[in-house]
């Protein structure tokens, strides 16, 4: 501890002119070579065979084979013809084991898409012929109900997020994966894919929009809705159920008046073609078609007519077909069920409102705080209910509501340079991942600023004392381990001494699932759950180690083979060499390609 402070001091002594001038090297430093990287993946590779876990094995052939790839391709693919296989395995031993709890349900990963999400960024074709192996089995289990509603279409998310992964490299391969997904029908996963596509290739997820329409003009209208938000870059879809899908837009994002066009026609024609007889319903709510489409109508009809003008006639024929054939009972089950939605949505002023007469009348639930709570977006607002949250009853519940109120209060104030107050507010939280996130951001921020970037040494001292005081858990290795990412940015010695008490903590515990790059904050009530995901990369063990090693190959290295858990020994290790193959000469293959 002496020693860190003593590091701290001359840093704020000595370094006032040229602290945050150090530069990371591009070139692979000295001590790494060829003969020395090889040796050590192939001790990796050896070390893989003696995991226990599948999908740890799994994990670091991958790696090995994608640190491999450009020196000795031969050998790559056999590592993930490998990587495959386990995984197939994994699949049909364990078949996608699911974790829930209240709030927050979810597939554990599937590892064949894993793999070939790899090997996509390698060699595309053989990426498609593993895709094709897939989904012959997911054709085959289809109709044997062995899956809820919840995951039963999970390989047609798989692979519109590998179609959105390799969009900006391979545009190819992201449209052959996204024509081979149309063979299916339509779910709600292409809402946000198309716009997680458009982030990486806006042209190429707008091509496969249009072909989307052409090609599902006869499906279900609620299924259609499902792409209503791209064309008009809405971050929700048209309708009853906009409120239950919610997608983030894209920087620069751009909206297309010619799809909008082409969307609103295709709908129109499809509505009106719905006659009384008409009895599906939607997956999301169950709410019946027609209901759908009249909500829908009713919500585009501005539009129409303010902007497309030419389809009034088309969407009168439309309207007219719809409302005469729903009945009166299944519009008044659709306006409640709307109803429903706009009150939790309510703007934070109306909420507020209903909770000082809630309050007034005796009748003041948790739902009311805790809606009040989330809705919070400026500081004015956050002021409003801060003092609600003393009035939640159950006491979890209240404890998960005050973490994350001022969790994202703490974050608006770091966003308009409020640092004292951020401080203030991370303060309030109880669990240290989440507060040493927000010295983080707190130091990333006045790293910018020529006034105050020297200020942003005492927000990681701070985070310094907080983790070395607190019991030795994953939370506190997580924390260290991003404490180290900061400070390489600022100074080499002390994200050392932090990587190494990292290290050191981690080797006390049993938890081999010690980093990983997002943290989940939850609210569970009694009858309510809210999670949030947020991203940590400094968290990520890779990363970090990654970046050290850039200084300091031999110091990373060296911490790196300090793990006693062989599989986190691994995933270091191998991050530590990742530039190394900068300094490999291929070799020849010896052997027919294995795909």
């Amino acid at each position: 501890m002496k020693h860190f402070r003593f590091l701290l001091a001359i840093c704020l002594l000595s370094l006032v002119s040229n602290l945050f001038a150090q530069t990371t090297p591009n070139k692979p430093v000295k001590q790494c070579n060829a003969q020395l990287a090889r040796q050590l993946i192939e001790q990796q590779t050896d070390f893989s065979n003696i995991i226990g876990e599948t999908d740890k094995r799994i994990n670091v052939l991958i790696k090995v084979a994608d640190f491999l790839w450009t020196s000795d391709e031969e050998t790559a693919r056999r590592y993930f013809a490998d990587a495959f296989k386990f995984a197939q395995d994994l699949y049909h031993d364990k078949d996608i084991e699911k974790s829930e709890n209240r709030s927050l349900v979810s597939s554990q990963p599937d590892y064949r898409f894993k793999v070939i999400t790899a090997i996509a960024g390698h060699d595309g074709q053989w990426a498609k012929r593993l895709t094709e192996t897939v989904l012959k089995e997911f054709d085959e289990d289809k109709g044997k109900d062995k899956r809820d509603s919840f995951d039963q279409d999970r390989e047609i998310q798989q692979l519109l997020g590998i179609a959105a992964k390799v969009a900006k490299d391979n545009p190819d391969l992201a449209l052959s994966l996204a024509r081979r997904v149309m063979r299916y029908s339509l779910t709600h996963f292409w809402y946000s894919s198309l716009f997680q596509i458009a982030e990486n290739n806006q042209p190429l997820a707008d091509s496969i929009y249009s072909e989307l329409l052409n090609n599902y003009s006869d499906t279900e209208v609620y299924r259609l809705l499902y792409l209503s938000a791209y064309p008009f870059g809405r971050a929700r879809i048209f309708g009853i159920e906009r409120y239950n899908l919610d997608s983030s837009l894209p920087a620069n994002f751009s909206s297309n008046q010619n799809l909008e066009r082409q969307f609103l026609t295709t709908l129109f024609r499809r509505i009106s073609r719905l006659s009384h007889e008409n009895t599906s319903k939607s997956i999301l709510t169950e709410t019946p078609e027609l209901a759908v489409a009249v909500t829908a109508l009713n919500e585009l009809e501005p539009t129409v007519s303010q902007q497309f003008p030419e389809l009034i006639q088309l969407f009168s024929q439309a309207k007219v077909q719809a409302i005469s054939n729903v009945s009166i009972e299944v519009m008044d089950f659709a306006n409640k069920r709307g109803e429903t939605d706009r009150n939790f949505n309510n703007p934070f002023a109306e909420k507020l409102k209903d909770i000082e007469k809630a309050d007034a009348e005796g009748k003041l639930t948790d739902y009311q705080i805790y809606k009040l709570a989330l809705s919070a977006r400026k500081e004015e607002n956050f002021k409003a209910a801060e003092n609600w949250l003393d009035k939640m009853q159950e006491e979890k519940a209240r404890l998960d509501t005050v973490n994350y109120f001022y969790f994202k209060r703490s974050k608006l104030a770091v966003k308009e340079r409020r640092f004292d107050e951020a401080k203030k507010y991370a303060e309030k939280i109880g669990k240290i991942e989440h507060r040493a996130v927000l010295y983080f951001d707190i130091a990333e921020a006045k790293l910018r600023e020529p006034n105050t970037k020297y200020e942003s040494l005492d927000a990681l001292w701070e985070v310094y004392q907080m983790a070395a005081k607190a019991p030795d858990s994953v939370e506190k290795a997580q924390v260290l381990m991003g404490l180290a990412n900061m400070y390489e940015k600022i100074n080499h010695s002390n994200a050392l001494d932090s990587l190494s008490l990292a290290v050191k903590t981690a080797n006390t515990l049993n938890s081999h699932n010690l980093f990983s790059s997002s943290q989940i904050q939850q609210i569970n009530g009694r009858n309510f759950g809210f999670s949030f995901v947020y991203d940590v990369p400094g968290f990520d063990i890779n990363k970090t180690f990654y970046e050290v090693s850039r200084n300091d190959f031999l110091g990373a290295l060296t911490w790196a083979e300090s793990f006693t858990d062989r599989y986190v020994r691994a995933l270091a290790v191998i991050a530590v060499v990742k530039d190394c193959e900068k300094s490999m000469k291929p070799v020849q293959p010896k052997i027919k390609k294995i795909s």
